[in-house]
């Protein structure tokens, strides 16, 4: 079978979304111009700095390995939290990393959750067990890796932040919030989120548009070395967003372009009601000075170190 894009090559990839068969090369090119697509919709080609957020994973790898091919890598910062999950995070891996940025020209920096925030995640998981709190290890996680990418992004007086997000993530998010009925936090999400603080670095996702499986694809393709053992914590106690996982799978197993589709209805509706929307600018928290809910004194990340114990722990270290 001849590739459907150059017609020279043999494939060796179906695109089940397109219905075309593609041949390595004409894959990567197919992502690397979807991506290129995205990034000038979302003004990253004219950002002055661009602060990209890279775990090591395959989709920062490709969120680096693609930028840099539309954007001068001088103007890229890549930024790695260890979150501090014994068996998981690897020091082996942070330095794989950190060549491989290196070699695209790309400045590394990085911080972990015990440096900056005084606690490791399985510090933070096993004091909130302690007093008998059922807090997902996720709910600290992402709540922490958001504020530290936020904060990093201000450090370096990036103009956005880019994350890793690829299309699976995004319709996962989508579904997640609709079956909680969290419509004030979908508003926050889609292609050109709203901005609630001038606290807050605008966060892009340039990969929002390609499929999980491709950037797996891509990365094997390239040859990425990248952490392919799933959290832990997630095999552990599946979360809902594995549940929405399996299923998305299943529907688009039966209608291929089906995660597309609802990416697009929501972008649609999104950008309907942001047009409609009268939020102003959000609180700040009373402990740490970062945005957080209206109608709230401390935000979520806060609240989650006062309910775990580990506020009073580290205001004792402190004296």
């Amino acid at each position: 079978m001849i590739c459907d894009r150059c017609g020279v090559r043999e494939a060796e990839l179906l695109q089940s979304h397109s219905g075309k068969r593609l041949c390595k090369e004409c894959f990567l090119s197919d992502v690397q111009e979807r991506v290129e697509i995205e990034a000038k919709r979302l003004n990253l080609l004219r950002a002055s700095k661009v602060l990209i957020a890279v775990s090591g994973g395959k989709d920062s790898l490709v969120l680096a390995d693609t930028l840099a091919k539309v954007i001068d890598p001088k103007r890229i910062i890549a930024f790695n939290i260890v979150e501090g999950i014994q068996g998981y995070n690897r020091e082996g891996q942070v330095r794989e990393l950190n060549g491989y940025l290196r070699d695209l020209g790309i400045e590394l920096i990085s911080t972990s959750f015990k440096g900056s925030l005084g606690f490791s995640l399985d510090e933070m998981v096993r004091s909130s067990g302690e007093r008998g709190l059922k807090i997902a290890a996720c709910t600290f996680c992402g709540g922490f890796r958001r504020k530290l990418i936020n904060q990093a992004g201000r450090d370096v007086n990036a103009d956005l932040v880019a994350t890793g997000h690829n299309l699976d993530d995004e319709v996962q998010t989508i579904i997640i919030n609709l079956l909680r009925g969290d419509v004030k936090r979908i508003m926050r999400f889609g292609e050109s989120p709203l901005k609630l603080s001038d606290r807050f670095v605008m966060r892009v996702k340039p990969l929002r548009r390609i499929y999980e499986w491709e950037t797996t694809m891509y990365a094997y393709i390239k040859g990425f070395k990248f952490q392919e053992v799933e959290c832990p914590y997630i095999s552990m106690k599946p979360t809902m967003r594995a549940k929405v996982r399996e299923l998305m799978y299943e529907l688009e197993a039966k209608s291929p372009g089906f995660l597309l589709r609802i990416l697009d209805n929501f972008d649609e509706m999104g950008d309907s009601a942001k047009k409609e929307s009268r939020l102003g600018n959000l609180p700040v928290c009373k402990i740490c000075g970062e945005p957080t809910s209206f109608g709230r004194d401390y935000c979520k990340n806060c609240e989650l170190l006062m309910a775990a114990g580990l506020m009073e722990q580290r205001e004792t270290r402190v004296k």
